[in-house]
């Protein structure tokens, strides 16, 4: 279980370090200027890999693949955002609500029940996020409502990955959602352009290396070890948005951040293990 294991914690930094330089170049750059260079950079990299497995680009379901892309797109974009304007610790937490989002909608989409276990997970978990975010003693941020948003649809694009996962190798779904997302976000460009510096174009390289090598690294630890092993390994990306938000932002976590935060991933991981048996 070494070799999951290790992917597993590359994808974990790799998304922490992706989010990290969303935060910090979110005031400067639109939401859909760092999707395009995210998605880009990510599809260049791993661009010769798919023209050397031409079977990949293969595909009979571009309805979903589009979907998808949409969902995903949409969720970026609204966490990028938020990244600039919310403690990265907080956004971090916010992400792992996806979980929890994905078993609120699995029966209305896709008819599955999740069950005693999973709805009482599902419960305390949103209550985890509450006594983190603390809402009563903070002061209104809309951005925190944004990042919600863009956890729900990341939930939503997790179903339709479901979905495609079943006809679909997970090198197609890379690749069509990596190239729907560049392609998608670059429309709208005109409306939120900003010329990069030398350094900002570093830096939104770095972005999107990043989140690809985290993309490609989560989908190999799950390849090669049970969802329910891979599950808790991610949670050590709160680990580097404590470390990153202490070193960048000099933000201290709170006892309220600390107690939901374990309250959501332990909800969260209790959720995968109710749902891995269910299967």
């Amino acid at each position: 279980m070494l070799l999951p294991l290790s992917f597993g914690l590359l994808a974990a930094f790799g998304f922490a370090v992706m989010f990290a330089l969303a935060k910090g170049l979110g005031d400067n750059f639109s939401g859909q200027q760092l999707v395009f260079f995210r998605s880009l950079i990510a599809l260049l990299i791993f661009m010769p890999f798919f023209f050397n497995n031409h079977d990949l680009l293969r595909t009979n379901r571009p309805k979903v693949h589009m979907l998808r892309a949409i969902l995903g797109l949409g969720s970026m974009a609204c966490l990028f955002v938020a990244a600039a304007k919310i403690p990265f610790t907080i956004l971090t937490l916010i992400i792992f609500t996806m979980p929890l989002f994905v078993s609120l909608l699995s029966f209305p989409v896709l008819k599955e029940r999740v069950g005693f276990l999973g709805s009482l997970s599902v419960v305390f978990g949103f209550i985890g996020i509450t006594i983190a975010v603390d809402p009563f003693n903070e002061p209104p941020n809309i951005y925190l409502a944004v990042a919600l948003l863009g956890s729900f649809l990341y939930g939503l694009a997790v179903l339709s990955i479901r979905q495609l996962s079943k006809t679909e190798p997970s090198g197609t779904m890379f690749f069509y959602f990596t190239l729907s997302c560049t392609l998608g976000s670059a429309i709208f460009l005109p409306f939120g352009w900003t010329s990069p510096s030398i350094i900002d174009l570093l830096f939104l390289c770095g972005m999107g290396v990043a989140g690809g090598l985290g993309q490609f690294a989560m989908i190999k630890a799950y390849k090669l070890a049970p969802a329910n092993f891979v599950a808790p390994i991610e949670y050590t990306q709160f680990i580097w948005a404590v470390i990153f938000g202490f070193i960048f932002w000099n933000e201290i976590p709170t006892l309220n951040i600390y107690l939901g935060g374990a309250i959501v991933i332990i909800c969260t991981l209790l959720l995968s293990k109710a749902n891995h048996k269910s299967t």
